[in-house]
């Protein structure tokens, strides 16, 4: 009998994790693989698989997005660094 909880209990936790694990894909705009997406906010290439960093066109910077569920271009807020120097590089506006 008490086995028989432990899996119910089990499958119970096991399909919670994989519906929120669906939820989280479909915020991210259903972009589930970095480098293949474009981030629907800035446009710029997702390198994380929910577009919460962003690689700059043309630099190596990425930019690490400080507020991510933001949906207002000119609100969006980065930290960025240069992957070359390691130092921090000019944010998008």
């Amino acid at each position: 009998m008490p086995a028989t909880i432990i899996r119910l209990v089990a499958t119970a936790g096991l399909f919670a994790l994989c519906a929120a694990g669906a939820a989280r894909a479909q915020d991210a705009g259903g972009a589930t693989y970095a480098g293949d997406a474009y981030d629907p906010v800035s446009g710029y290439r997702c390198v994380t698989p929910f577009c919460d960093t962003v690689a700059l066109p043309g630099t190596s910077c990425l930019c690490q997005k400080l507020n991510p569920n933001e949906t207002r271009r000119e609100k969006v807020r980065y930290a960025c660094t240069d992957m070359k120097s390691r130092q921090q590089c000019d944010a998008p506006r």
